[in-house]
């Protein structure tokens, strides 16, 4: 044990410590490549509880109160006895957040080609505030793609959940649109005709976008400037079309934390419970337990 000085105070390091630090979990390697997936996944709640529990286990309080002193918020109180407690409430109110599964393309398993992103990656990108400063560009070479694809590689969910998908990458496809002039782009999904048909006058104030009604069967680089090659078919027959970006469509998912409280809760729920307004309340058929989307 020694003493070391820190802001003018002199605090005692502890050499006893009864139990390590646990490492913070983080998604393999080949998990990270082509994506901006959040690399650590953070402690469960045993190991966070475990290490909080750590934090105050050195045993020799000498009752200095330099704790407190650091403690801006004065959250420390010495005289607080551990203590467990239920809470009861009228109503209970799930958010849904924002989760969105990234479905893969044949000739693209684990995220191999550098042109091809999704639709969360073009997202940052078209932010001022972004790490590019709202430039879009090719990962590959860095250049400003001229041609630009957006696919949607999932199917069989609710129409709310691939309309949301839809809108959100339109509306991406109107900004790149803004940003990069005498783009084309072109959008190919299994559901366009569908799409079109619920979006009503909103798609017909689109202008300068090819929507394509097609299945999207596989991407592939061509050329010296690593293109992507889309396949895609179209009432029986394939379809071939390069762009210098090929952008994923992701689907929308409720996250973990949301399923499993609607669980506890005895209340069954899907992501298309949550897609309205933001800020709408939605009733549901337990007492008490309300939906409400809050993106």
């Amino acid at each position: 044990m020694y003493i070391y000085e820190k802001k003018g105070r002199y605090i005692i390091d502890f050499q006893d410590i009864p139990a390590e630090r646990p490492e913070m979990p983080e998604i393999e390697v080949d998990e990270r490549r082509g994506n901006m997936t959040e690399v650590e996944t953070g402690f469960p709640e045993e190991v966070a509880v475990a290490e909080a529990k750590r934090c105050f286990s050195c045993r020799r309080c000498l009752g200095c109160a330099l704790c407190w002193a650091e403690c801006k918020p004065e959250a420390i109180n010495f005289e607080m006895e551990d203590e467990d407690f239920d809470l009861e409430a009228d109503e209970v109110i799930l958010t849904s957040g924002m989760q969105r599964k990234i479905a893969p393309i044949r000739g693209n398993y684990g995220n191999k080609h550098m042109n091809v992103v999704t639709d969360l990656q073009v997202e940052r990108m078209l932010a001022d505030t972004g790490p590019s400063n709202g430039l879009i560009f090719r990962p590959q070479d860095g250049e400003i793609p001229k041609k630009i694809g957006f696919a949607q590689t999932f199917g069989g969910v609710d129409d709310k959940i691939r309309d949301t998908a839809l809108f959100y990458a339109v509306n991406e496809a109107i900004m790149a649109q803004k940003k990069i002039e005498g783009v084309e782009i072109s959008f190919v999904s299994p559901d366009i005709d569908a799409f079109k048909a619920g979006a009503g006058r909103d798609l017909d104030k689109v202008s300068g976008i090819n929507f394509i009604n097609g299945i999207v069967a596989e991407a592939a680089e061509v050329g010296e400037n690593k293109d992507i090659e889309l396949k895609y078919e179209v009432n029986g027959s394939e379809k071939t079309e390069s762009y210098d970006l090929l952008v994923l469509l992701t689907q929308p998912q409720l996250p973990p934390i949301i399923e499993g409280s609607a669980k506890k809760l005895g209340v069954e729920v899907n992501y298309a419970s949550f897609l309205g307004t933001a800020g709408e309340v939605i009733e549901t058929d337990k007492p008490g337990v309300a939906l409400a989307q809050n993106i």
